[in-house]
C-alpha cells in the first residue's frame, strides 16, 4: 500500500484575478473543474495571462469539487483554478495509466470525506492520506492494460448508441423536416391545448421523506438504459412527502426541465412523484402518439437550451412550454416514424445488454484489483 503523497507530487489549484480570464487565447489554457473535461483531455473555454498554479503535459487533472473524483489529463502546460489539483506521478513508483484507474477507485471514497455546506470539496490533506494498492511496475503495466481493453469496449459500445440516436434523429428531420421553423407546414397547437402541463414539486429536506412505497422519480432513474419508457425508481417517499409533491399517472410523459439534462424526456408506467426539475405532460390529446411526441420534444433541446430564462443554469417554466407550438402531422405518419424506432430500439437493447456486461465486468475488475480485502494478495 502507499499513500497518494508517496508516488505522486499534488498540486492544488488556485484561482488567479478574474482580470486575467480571457477567451481570446491570449496565456495558458485555463480549466476550472469538470465543466471543462473532456472523455480524456480537457477542453479550453477559457484562458489566463497571469497564472497563479500551473500543471504541466502528463500531469493528471482530478476534480476536487462538485463533482469530487472526476479525472482528465493535461495535454499541455496549462492553469488550474481551485476546483482542481494536478497529480506529477513519480515515474519510478508508479505509471500514469495505473494511478489514473486506481484514482477512479476511489471517487466513492473521496466523496465522503467532502465537507462543505453549498458543496462538498477535499483539501490536499485528503488526497495525500488516500492509499492505493502499489504492485510492481510491471504489473501495474498488466492491470492498466487489462483496463485500456475494456475501457476501449465501453467507448465503442456507447459511440454505437449515439449512431444508433443519430440516426433515429435523422429519420425525423427527413420525414417532418425542421420542426422549429415548420418548413413542412404541418398543423401546429400551443402544446398547452394538446396536453395537461404540470410541473413537480420536492419536499425538503428529501431525507426526511424517504422510505415510504409511492416512487420518487430522479433524473438518474431515467437515463438508466436507453427505453424511452421507465419502469421502475431506486427510491420511494412516505405518503407525507408526495403532499408536498406532484403525484403523476402512469402514462404521462416527463420533462426535465433546467440543468443539463433540460429536455431529456421519458415516459413512466407507474404512478410516481416528481421533484421541481421535471415538467409532467398528461392527458395527451389523441391526435398525438405520445413516443412521438417524446422524440419530437428531444428534436428540441437545443432550441429549449436557448429560449430558457437567462439565469445560474437553464429552466424552463410551464408558461414556456404551455406556449410552445407543437406539430401535429397525421397520426399514419406519426405511427410509420414509431415503427421506425422500435427496430432501432431493437439494436439499441443489443448494445446496451453488452455495456452493461461491460461495465460491470469493470466494477468486478475494480474491486478486485484496488478494493479493500484478500485480493491485494495477488499483488
Amino acid at each position: 500500500m502507499a499513500r497518494l503523497e508517496d508516488v505522486c507530487e499534488i498540486n492544488m489549484g488556485q484561482s488567479p484575478d478574474s482580470s486575467t480570464y480571457n477567451n481570446e487565447g491570449i496565456g495558458l489554457p485555463f480549466y476550472q473543474g469538470n465543466a471543462d473535461f473532456g472523455e480524456v483531455f480537457p477542453t479550453p473555454r477559457m484562458y489566463c495571462s497571469a497564472p497563479q498554479k500551473v500543471a504541466h503535459e502528463g500531469d493528471i487533472l482530478i476534480s476536487v469539487r462538485a463533482p469530487i473524483g472526476a479525472l482528465n489529463m493535461a495535454k499541455e502546460t496549462c492553469c488550474i483554478g481551485r476546483g482542481l489539483a494536478a497529480l506529477t506521478v513519480d515515474d519510478n513508483r508508479c505509471t500514469k495509466k495505473y494511478l489514473w484507474y486506481a484514482i477512479s477507485s476511489k471517487v466513492g471514497e473521496l466523496n465522503a470525506k467532502g465537507t462543505g455546506s453549498t458543496f462538498k470539496a477535499i483539501g490536499k490533506s485528503v488526497l495525500a492520506e488516500t492509499t492505493i494498492a502499489l504492485p510492481s511496475i510491471e504489473r501495474q503495466k498488466e492491470i492498466s492494460t487489462a483496463f485500456d481493453t475494456i475501457t476501449e469496449l465501453i467507448s465503442l459500445r456507447k459511440k454505437q448508441l449515439q449512431k444508433l440516436d443519430d440516426i433515429v434523429k435523422s429519420r425525423f428531420v427527413e420525414m417532418f423536416g425542421d420542426i422549429n421553423s415548420n418548413n413542412l407546414r404541418w398543423e401546429i397547437h400551443p402544446l398547452g391545448e394538446l396536453c395537461t402541463i404540470v410541473r413537480g414539486g420536492s419536499p425538503r429536506p428529501i431525507e426526511q421523506y424517504l422510505g415510504g412505497t409511492v416512487p420518487w422519480i430522479k433524473i438518474g432513474d431515467a437515463t438508466a438504459g436507453e427505453s424511452v419508457y421507465m419502469h421502475s425508481t431506486k427510491e420511494h417517499i412516505i405518503q407525507e412527502g408526495v403532499y408536498k409533491s406532484r403525484l403523476v399517472k402512469a402514462g404521462s410523459l416527463i420533462f426535465a426541465n433546467c440543468g443539463v439534462s433540460l429536455g431529456f424526456a421519458r415516459i413512466i408506467t407507474f404512478d410516481g412523484c416528481i421533484h421541481d426539475g421535471w415538467l409532467a405532460m398528461e392527458d395527451i390529446d389523441e391526435r398525438l402518439n405520445k413516443v412521438f411526441l417524446l422524440q419530437a420534444l428531444n428534436q428540441m433541446t437545443n432550441h429549449f437550451r436557448a429560449m430558457a430564462p437567462a439565469g445560474t443554469q437553464p429552466n424552463l417554466n410551464t408558461a414556456i412550454m404551455k406556449a410552445y407550438k407543437q406539430i401535429v402531422p397525421p397520426m399514419e405518419l406519426q405511427q410509420e416514424f414509431i415503427s421506425f424506432v422500435e427496430q432501432v430500439d431493437k439494436s439499441k437493447l443489443t448494445v446496451q445488454q453488452g455495456l452493461d456486461k461491460l461495465e460491470l465486468l469493470k466494477q468486478s475488475l475494480m474491486q478486485k484489483y484496488f478494493g479493500w480485502g484478500e485480493h491485494y494478495a495477488e499483488f
